[in-house]
């Protein structure tokens, strides 16, 4: 036989039912002398009115077994009742005692009243029943041999090592090892050694079965701990192998879930709304270890001094530390979350097939849907990807996968100056990585920055919304308006280096290394290129050149140390010894080299004592 305990509510019930078991012996009192085999009838006609009969004074009453002592009973008074029905009534005490004498229950109470022969008993009058460290108290208690069924519709109360509760109807089925309360019920849960309650369960009714640990309640059913809220139209629960604890909490239909910012770890709150949720309790602090949701499951989630996450997906699966605050979650089914206010961007909501959170690392990371993007959405900026991956930082945001991301129209817009503001500017990209704090953001593989036609291309591209400048690296191409002139009849301008960088204060755009600048029907190459933008942006207005410039123009080819174009004059200009050539073997020196192309003519001027223009046709 198991040497295993049973729960406290078991243990509670069971010793009780023995005690009314003993109640039996009560029969015995009424034939003192004996007759035990001898059949009683069902019932007795009752006394005259007003009379009681049979009376007998200062009860003492032993039972024994084999000659060894089990039962004590004792009253007042013992007589037949006008009701027809025995009584034993003043002071009644009934001891069960265990193999070596030692006391294993007591019942106390004002009165036992039972039906000559009958098989059903009633106790009532201030009833407690003791067994081991179970107490049971009540105003009455039936106990119905046949059905081995022991119940009160009065009220009861009862303690235990790990449980104290109350029920407006208690009853107990022996053969089933099943504990019923119903008409409202509390429970809590106080194990040994622990400081309180770790646990409470309350509900209109409640089964639990003793052989597989497991129990149900339904109506207003309701679950509280230490770092947790919990109420659905059901609860079942399973408890742990010494039944002095719950192991898991199974909330089903409406199912509310509070997670109380005063857990121990005192870092994290939110609530958990689902069909149905089961809950993991640690062992010993009753805390949630763990809870899996599903169906139509919202959640929310806050840590620490940072923003709420408030998460909606068709499952859930959550996981808790020993302090109750939250190590991980995933979501699936089809995931939305919204997430950060903190960084004055406004909240974010991430949407995706799959998410998965990591406390350790603060990163969300969200997956698409089969065939379709995850997507980061704000009030500045939507961010599509095959993943997404949000945090540490409030704000920061990593997105790798075809990337596509739509800076909206803002007054102050991280490109202003490079595209004209107000219009909303797409980037694709292979990476992006972006840093809420100082509102940073690192694209990389084939990234192109476009507004309309206007567009800037580089292998790497960072934009710095504090710093108001963009950087390219990695090869970087522009292609942006430009006044419509003879020499720029289509009003566009090309511009291309190794690298290169934006800068929002002086509106200019420099290239570095192998840069160059082309318009319809000329093409200047230099060590740099520089642009200035006019206007409120993408418009070149000027842009000059240095180191080593080389500048073709239909036959000829100018080379200076220097350039400079001017949009309005459709005019550019070569200084620092510059040499004109041409295909037939031409050549011309001079201080100055001018390419009006607007009257289609090439000017060589010396600016010495000899100062003289020469006027080239092409």
């Amino acid at each position: 036989m198991s040497a295993q305990r049973a729960s406290a509510p078991v243990r509670l019930v069971r010793a009780a039912a023995a005690v009314v078991l003993t109640a039996l012996a009560v029969v015995v009192i009424v034939r003192l002398a004996g007759r035990r085999e001898t059949p009683v009838p069902p019932s007795a006609p009752p006394p005259p009115e007003g009379r009681v009969v049979d009376v007998k004074e200062r009860v003492r009453h032993e039972e024994y077994e084999a000659g060894r002592l089990v039962a004590e009973i004792r009253g007042d008074t013992f007589f037949l009742g006008q009701d027809g029905r025995n009584h034993l009534t003043g002071s009644v005490e009934i001891t069960n005692l265990g193999p070596a004498g030692e006391v294993a229950s007591r019942l106390t109470a004002g009165e036992v009243v039972y039906e000559p022969g009958s098989l059903r008993f009633t106790v009532r009058g201030g009833v407690r029943v003791e067994a081991g460290d179970v107490v049971l108290e009540g105003d009455a208690f039936d106990y119905d041999k046949p059905a081995r069924l022991f119940f009160s519709k009065s009220g009861g109360r009862f303690t235990a090592k790990s449980m104290t509760g109350k029920a407006k109807e208690v009853a107990y089925a022996e053969g089933a090892g099943e504990v019923r309360l119903g008409g409202g019920f509390e429970i809590d849960i106080i194990p040994a050694g622990q400081p309180g309650i770790i646990g409470s369960l309350a509900g209109d009714s409640l089964v639990y079965r003793r052989g597989d640990l497991r129990g149900r309640v339904d109506g207003r059913a309701r679950y509280s701990n230490e770092s947790s809220q919990g109420q659905a139209d059901s609860i079942s629960f399973v408890s742990t192998e010494d039944e002095k604890a719950l192991a898991s909490v199974s909330f089903e239909g409406r199912a509310r879930i509070v997670l109380l910012t005063g857990s121990r770890s005192g870092s994290q709150s939110g609530y958990i709304h689902a069909d149905k949720v089961m809950t993991s309790l640690s062992s010993g602090t009753g805390l949630v270890s763990a809870a899996e949701a599903a169906g139509a499951v919202v959640f929310a989630l806050r840590s620490g001094t940072g923003p709420e996450t408030a998460v909606q997906a068709e499952a859930a699966s959550l996981e808790f530390g020993e302090e109750g605050g939250i190590e991980r979650w995933s979501a699936s089914g089809g995931f939305r979350a919204v997430t950060g206010e903190g960084d004055g961007r406004g909240p974010a909501t991430l949407e995706g097939g799959t998410a998965a959170f990591e406390a350790a690392t603060g990163i969300l990371r969200v997956t698409g849907p089969p065939g379709r993007p995850a997507a980061a959405d704000s009030p500045r900026a939507r961010i599509e990807a095959a993943t997404l991956a949000a945090g540490p930082a409030d704000g920061d945001l990593e997105a790798s996968g075809n990337v596509v991301c739509l800076l909206k129209p803002a007054e102050k817009s991280p490109t202003a100056g490079l595209f004209p503001a107000g219009r909303a500017v797409t980037v694709v990209a292979g990476r992006l990585v972006f840093r809420g704090g100082p509102g940073e953001a690192a694209f990389s593989g084939g990234v192109r920055i476009s507004q309309d036609t206007d567009f800037l291309a580089a292998g790497e591209i960072d934009i710095s919304e504090a710093a108001g400048g963009i950087r390219g690296r990695g090869g970087v191409t522009a292609g942006l308006a430009c006044p419509a002139t003879r020499g720029a009849p289509d009003g566009r301008v090309e511009l291309g280096g190794e690298s290169a960088v934006f800068s929002e204060a002086g509106r200019t755009l420099m290239f570095k290394g192998r840069s160059y600048a082309r318009l319809a029907e000329a093409r200047l190459d230099a060590a740099t290129v520089t642009a200035v933008l006019g206007g409120d942006g993408g418009s070149v207005g000027s842009f000059t050149a240095r180191t080593d410039v080389v500048l073709s123009y239909d036959r000829f080819e100018g080379r200076a140390g220097a350039a400079s174009f001017e949009a309005a004059a459709d005019r550019i200009v070569l200084t620092g010894r510059p040499v004109l050539t041409d295909r037939e073997g031409g050549l011309a020196r001079g201080d100055k080299l001018t390419f009006d192309l607007a009257d289609d003519k090439i000017l060589v001027e010396n600016e010495g004592t000899g100062r003289s223009t020469i006027i080239v046709r092409s």
